[in-house]
């Protein structure tokens, strides 16, 4: 296979921005076809210029041309357009969350034991911003040490017109499922620190707070608002016994900064601008995707590491409705 031809599975925000992800590496993909349902996005798709534009998922599904789906939906159409799709032979790249409950995530777990020469992905975008794919480069070499704690913050106020979804399916209570916190930060640091063992929480309506335990000792925290008065921030601290990773939002532009000694010296890590505003990690995720399958590896975030993340925000979800301690099952 030379080049992948993508069917991208919805036109909004995200949709946009993964197309113009896949156009920026024509050399490796072509989105050759677009499933829009409504007439305002079958306009849109035919301004990029897309050879393919189908009504229907289904109607997709059975062009054999089609190498992968790239699936930009509802939240709660993403477990089944996932089966689907890895059933059709498909590969494909599921949008967060990967699925919304722990039968969803088992339905998920046997269709890739039974299709294991697909590949499938979750589009967990943090793992393609430069500056934290940095700092798990860092961690990853062992340049501070063994880590024994991690952190973020995730703390946003969008604006209503900046996501239209927010007014249309986004007012669902299927496509509001609270997932106990935020799971691109909860994915951020099982990226940084591995698996979660246990978990514990609360939250008021105006903040959330849960405690990790990781599989490896260390421990781990995450704070969630939508309640904030101040600019987007997802945060990320990494303490380690040799170095510290800090990754902080500082006028638009995320920083990152690794200290390995008490003074102020720290050397500095690449830097992102804020998310979806002209940054690359669209074209950085796309690429990442469409590599996996042309050079059969790994991609930067497998579903079934997709599907972990859920298992753990499900789990900080009941640690939060009980007000104790509960276990991850994977």
């Amino acid at each position: 296979m030379e080049k992948v031809k993508i069917c991208l599975v919805g036109t909004g925000w995200t949709g946009t921005n993964h197309f113009n992800g896949y156009k920026a590496i024509p050399e490796k993909a072509e989105v050759a076809a677009v499933v829009a349902h409504s007439d305002a996005s079958q306009a849109k798709v035919e301004t990029w210029g897309v050879p393919k534009c189908y009504r229907s998922f289904d109607e997709a599904l059975k062009d054999d041309e089609l190498d992968a789906f790239d699936l930009c939906t509802p939240h709660y159409l993403h477990t089944e357009q996932l089966l689907r799709s890895i059933g059709a032979g498909k590969h494909v790249i599921g949008e967060t969350p990967a699925c919304l409950t722990i039968e969803e995530c088992r339905a998920l777990r046997v269709a890739l034991f039974e299709h294991p020469n697909q590949k499938a992905a979750a589009g967990h975008i943090c793992r393609s911003w430069p500056t934290y794919a940095h700092a798990k480069e860092i961690v990853s070499r062992g340049e501070i040490g063994g880590v024994f704690y991690v952190s973020s913050n995730y703390a946003h106020k969008p604006d209503p017109n900046e996501y239209p979804s927010s007014r249309t399916w986004g007012r669902s209570p299927r496509a509001r499922a609270r997932l106990g916190i935020s799971y691109h930060s909860v994915d951020l640091l099982r990226w940084i620190a591995g698996d979660v063992d246990e978990v514990s929480g609360d939250y008021t309506p105006h903040a959330r707070l849960t405690i990790l335990k990781f599989k490896n000792g260390a421990m781990g925290k995450v704070f969630s608002s939508g309640s904030v008065v101040r600019p987007y921030i997802m945060s990320l601290s990494v303490y380690g016994h040799e170095g510290t990773i800090i990754c902080w939002w500082e006028e638009e532009i995320l920083h990152g900064y690794l200290h390995q000694s008490a003074k102020w010296e720290p050397a500095r890590l690449k830097t992102t601008l804020l998310h979806g505003r002209g940054s690359p990690e669209w074209q950085y995720e796309m690429e990442n995707f469409v590599d996996s399958i042309l050079e059969d590896k790994a991609p930067v975030c497998p579903l079934s590491e997709g599907i972990s993340t859920v298992e753990t925000c499900l789990a900080i979800e009941e640690a939060m409705t009980h007000g104790t301690k509960v276990r991850v099952t994977n």
